[in-house]
């Protein structure tokens, strides 16, 4: 999944690729997902979950120094981390890459089509033109998926520990992107108030908006 990633990051990089398209669709998505999830966003118990998703598996292109330096230390974690902190870690860039590279697409088309600016209509235009139903399905059940995970990872005494004990000599070694991300991730699901009810309405709200949009929907969030 790193490998997948590093792909997509030195697509970005090419000359023609239409940086501006892939912004402008980037920051409309996640206005779109803060305004879908505004009352999560608003209580204390919910707005770290929400925060991670958006800004460490949607944010942009921030993620190439993250997954630089993953790719650097991964022999240091497979020795000291437990093999179900690394499949989860996987899950999470694996949904970042399905996610990045339907945004590719679009953007893609946004250039072809001369398309600048985004309202629902256009935004649902190049959705549907770009994405495969099977292809958003599954990114939307890996949501919920790693969402589960997550949750029962934070309940291991021994991998907070260990993700805590790493914080100090990740940073000194310029790791802190990485670090930041391992115990945000953690961080972010232990102060859940009711993990079934946060992972239940990501999934139920995504799911039923990407139904609206396949079935020609003019406002599938509502």
């Amino acid at each position: 999944m790193l490998a997948r990633n590093h792909a997509l990051a030195e697509r970005t990089d090419d000359i023609d690729f239409p940086l501006d398209a892939f912004k402008n669709l980037q920051l409309w998505q996640q206005n779109r997902i803060a305004r879908t999830f505004g009352d999560l966003i608003s209580q204390d118990a919910y707005r770290p979950a929400v925060t991670f998703f958006l800004t460490e598996l949607y944010g942009g292109l921030d993620f190439r120094q993250r997954d630089q330096d993953m790719s650097r230390v991964m022999p240091v974690m497979k020795r000291f981390l437990p093999d179900k902190v690394l499949y989860i870690m996987s899950e999470a860039f694996e949904l970042q890459a399905v996610s990045l590279e339907f945004d590719m697409e679009m953007a893609g088309y946004m250039e072809r089509m001369d398309i600048s600016q985004l309202d629902m209509q256009r935004y649902c235009e190049v959705y549907r033109a770009c994405s495969d139903k099977p292809g958003r399905e599954k990114q939307i059940v890996l949501i919920r998926k790693l969402g589960y995970d997550l949750d029962r990872l934070v309940n291991k005494p021994l991998v907070n520990i260990l993700v805590r004990l790493l914080r100090g000599p990740a940073h000194a070694a310029g790791f802190g992107k990485l670090q930041e991300f391992l115990e945000g991730g953690l961080g972010s699901f232990r102060a859940l108030q009711d993990v079934r009810y946060f992972n239940e309405t990501v999934y139920q709200r995504e799911w039923n908006s990407m139904q609206e949009m396949f079935a020609g929907a003019q406002l599938p969030f509502g």
